[in-house]
């Protein structure tokens, strides 16, 4: 996994002095340098990067300044020359304080906390994204994406079915396509959609879903087959 980042510093010996430093790390990759934080402001404006390595001393516009308008899942590494920013930084969750100039060593160590946080916050993310949201009788619902057998039109509606319970949704198919996980589930037919997870077998015309045979179309069958086998 190679990460991406800007690096902010107002004095251009200890940038010089980092710079050759990072060049040990070919798992990051430097996007951007500023010698200011107003312009690596701007330049996230547009711009997205998985963590900042940022100064926390400017004349304007300090360091911890900058960190407490970023967004939440953009990870700090913060340079200092006073130890005492270390407690400040701590209270902000910044992910590492290093004292200038950099130690290569140290710098390794941050880099590898950094990349484990980043790694666990994605699977968090994912578990996250894994809940379908829908209204059901006037309630809001949630489900486990996993949990889903399969999607079957019913009209207006559509009929999200499980193994303890089925759900009523009023829902095309192809907006509660949208809500599902990507390539894990598929339209075989116009009125079925599967969770490849589910899927034990499947012939040119059926596909065989947690025990229930269910139409695969024509139209459908090379969509289904090349999402069902990369799922693999």
């Amino acid at each position: 996994m190679k990460l991406n980042y800007i690096y902010i510093d107002s004095s251009q010996l200890d940038r010089l002095h980092f710079l050759h430093t990072i060049k040990h790390f070919p798992e990051i990759n430097l996007k951007a340098e500023f010698s200011d934080a107003f312009h690596a402001k701007e330049y996230l404006n547009y711009n997205s990067v998985d963590f900042v390595i940022i100064s926390a001393d400017f004349p304007v516009y300090d360091g911890f300044e900058f960190v407490d308008q970023l967004k939440d899942d953009i990870q700090i590494i913060l340079l200092t020359k006073k130890p005492l920013d270390a407690i400040k930084s701590y209270d902000m969750g910044i992910i590492d304080c290093l004292l200038k100039p950099v130690d290569k060593d140290r710098f390794k160590s941050s880099i590898d906390r950094l990349i484990d946080k980043i790694e666990f916050l994605k699977i968090i993310k994912e578990k996250k994204e894994h809940l379908v949201h829908f209204k059901c009788n006037f309630k809001s619902e949630k489900l486990e994406a996993g949990n889903i057998r399969w999607v079957e039109a019913m009209g207006d509606y559509v009929k999200v079915v499980t193994k303890n319970k089925n759900y009523m949704v009023l829902s095309t198919m192809k907006s509660f396509l949208e809500k599902l996980p990507k390539n894990q589930f598929v339209r075989i037919h116009k009125s079925y959609i599967v969770n490849l997870k589910k899927v034990i077998n499947y012939t040119a015309r059926n596909v065989n879903t947690d025990g229930e045979v269910l139409p695969l179309s024509r139209k459908q069958k090379g969509v289904f087959k090349e999402n069902f086998l990369n799922f693999q």
